[in-house]
């Protein structure tokens, strides 16, 4: 941040910048005065066109959410490309008449217009420091509030097609699976609830599917529903038989849900005899651990 002196500096600065600058536009403030209405018009205009364009938008997003039929949507679309059309001729007209010869900035508004430009600098130098850091942070955070919210649109409107799909072939594996992916891709309680039915429909087409077991499993417990993640893994384990290393993946996870320590760490020594080498076993290694830990501490 600048110090007390920066701070005087810029002061005198300003308070110097604005006498120069008021000199020479003193003399002309009559022609300043008479050139107002002109801009004032023409940000009247350019104001009416940007509302005309935004009407217009407005039309194709109200038909792209279905509230518009084929008729009104015909209808509204023409009335507002007209608008949007006569606001352009008229901000057209506008720019044409002030670019006429005759309203040439005069020369103490261009000397103006450079002292402004290096008081402009001087402020920017003092402030050098703190204004990027501030810009930068703010920046940042805004962009990746732009990314989630953008990836959050993309996954709703995967849904509603995948919806769409599946309500021509209600049982279709592929749909299904993807379907129950995108509800996995949120993080409410509805979202994994959505998911859990996608892929119950999933296994009652696709009995042997696995990967439908585990991401089932998976949105039980992440909904912290140990009972039905339970039964899930029983039925999983029926198609998968005894050496499958998710049984006991899962069942240690449930065991850790439901507080039983003691028979999580047994599920988790099944699993790591099962899979020494699985991508998981670092994971289990230290919940394991952490449930060891858990065992060997003394009550209170």
């Amino acid at each position: 941040m600048p110090d007390l002196g920066q701070w005087l500096i810029l002061v005198l600065l300003a308070a110097g910048a604005a006498v120069v600058i008021g000199w020479p536009l003193r003399a002309s403030t009559s022609s300043v005065a008479a050139g107002a209405s002109p801009d004032a018009d023409r940000e009247a205009l350019e104001l009416r066109h940007r509302v005309a364009l935004e009407a217009l938008r407005d039309v194709e997003a109200d038909r792209r959410a279905g509230s518009l039929d084929d008729a009104s949507y015909a209808r509204e679309r023409t009335e507002a490309e007209l608008r949007a059309a006569r606001s352009l001729a008229d901000l057209d007209a506008a720019r044409s008449v002030q670019a006429a010869p005759g309203v040439a900035p005069t020369a103490g508004r261009r000397a103006a217009s450079w002292l402004a430009g290096i008081l402009g600098v001087a402020l920017l130098i003092g402030f050098v420091l703190p204004a990027p850091l501030g810009l930068g942070q703010r920046t940042v955070v805004d962009q990746a509030l732009a990314d989630q919210q953008a990836a959050e649109s993309a996954r709703q409107a995967a849904i509603q097609r995948l919806l769409g799909k599946l309500g021509s072939d209600p049982r279709n594996p592929q749909v299904l699976s993807d379907l129950a992916d995108a509800y996995l891709a949120g993080d409410s309680v509805s979202d994994l609830q959505r998911a859990a039915a996608a892929l119950i429909i999933l296994v009652s087409v696709e009995p042997e599917d696995r990967s439908a077991y585990r991401r089932l499993i998976t949105a039980y417990l992440a909904a912290g529903d140990t009972a039905d993640a339970t039964a899930a893994t029983d039925s999983y384990a029926r198609i998968a038989g005894t050496t499958e290393p998710d049984i006991p993946f899962f069942r240690g996870f449930i065991a850790r849900a439901e507080g039983n320590a003691a028979q999580a760490v047994d599920q988790f020594n099944s699993f790591l005899a099962m899979a020494a080498d699985d991508p998981r076993a670092a994971m289990v290694r230290t919940l394991r651990a952490e449930l060891e830990g858990e065992l060997s501490s003394p009550s209170p």
